[in-house]
């Protein structure tokens, strides 16, 4: 592979000489994994060497690796203490009591470490994940004409910006409004809700993730017209059946009953539709 702007094919290389290239460039984004997931394990909640060298002491027990700090984290901010605040049962301290949802640990001893090292693989994930898209961008780009190298940059930018920004829309906005949902139907048959903790932190990371995918749709519908496999008219002409699709969708991933999240999902993804017509009436080969 040549390293030049001019186009590929300067230099030959052969299959084996790609795939060794590909074997070490994905040999480095697993050594870059690996290296951000046992720091999570590792390190100590709030980076004080103080409390680090606790790990070696005889109160190990009470050393609070830097993941547990991120999950307490992520627990705290999907599930705070109260949710009475605008709840249609009143403010009373029953309710309060109600409204409060207990985790527990109901699984094998392994389930715990589990959750341990599924988050610590999660978040080393987030973590290096531009790293990721740099490796697999220079695998690609020796062999790429200038104008195709720009459009490997603005897809991987705008799917990357997309899914973070889905992620972040599903953290603050819709699982803290799903969970409240989740949460009033038990309260209003005065019932107590006790939830497993390791069902909690998978139903979190998945709801994340199909968030953060779905909010990459139109991503791909603009690369669809770019290359002239859909057009910008057809989207438009067909919006309508399209949103209904995807309120289905949405209904779908979301554990939410009631319309509220399904709802909340949707908007944003219509925005995006919307300005993908736009922008795909830009790049739709004339």
């Amino acid at each position: 592979m040549s390293g030049s702007e001019g186009p590929p094919g300067d230099k030959e290389m052969s299959f084996w000489d790609h795939l060794a290239e590909l074997s070490i460039r994905l040999r480095r984004i697993f050594i870059a994994v690996i290296t951000a997931t046992f720091a999570l394990m590792i390190l100590p909640a709030d980076l004080n060497i103080g409390n680090f060298m606790l790990l070696f002491s005889e109160n190990w027990m009470e050393y609070k690796p830097l993941v547990a700090g991120l999950l307490n984290k992520i627990r705290a901010d999907i599930l705070p203490e109260s949710v009475i605040q605008n709840s249609p049962v009143g403010n009373s301290s029953e309710v309060a009591g109600l409204l409060n949802m207990t985790l527990i640990y109901s699984g094998g001893f392994a389930n715990a470490m589990t959750i341990f090292v599924e988050g610590s693989i999660i978040i080393a994930l987030a973590i290096t994940s531009p790293y990721i898209a740099y490796e697999l961008y220079m695998f690609l780009a020796p062999g790429l004409y200038p104008h195709e190298k720009k459009f490997i940059k603005t897809f991987i930018f705008s799917f990357t910006f997309l899914f973070v920004l889905g992620v972040l829309y599903g953290y603050y906005i819709i699982m803290p409004i799903t969970f409240r949902i989740l949460l009033y139907f038990p309260s209003i048959l005065g019932v107590v809700k006790w939830f497993d903790v390791v069902d909690f932190y998978h139903m979190i990371f998945l709801g994340l993730a199909l968030n953060g995918l779905f909010f990459t749709m139109p991503v791909f519908l603009v690369l669809a017209m770019k290359f002239g496999v859909l057009s910008p008219e057809m989207l438009a002409n067909n919006k309508r059946y399209i949103y209904v699709g995807v309120l289905i969708i949405t209904a779908i991933i979301t554990p939410d009953p009631t319309p509220v999240s399904m709802i909340l999902l949707s908007l944003p993804f219509i925005v995006l539709y919307e300005l993908s017509i736009y922008l795909g009436r830009k790049v739709y080969p004339s």
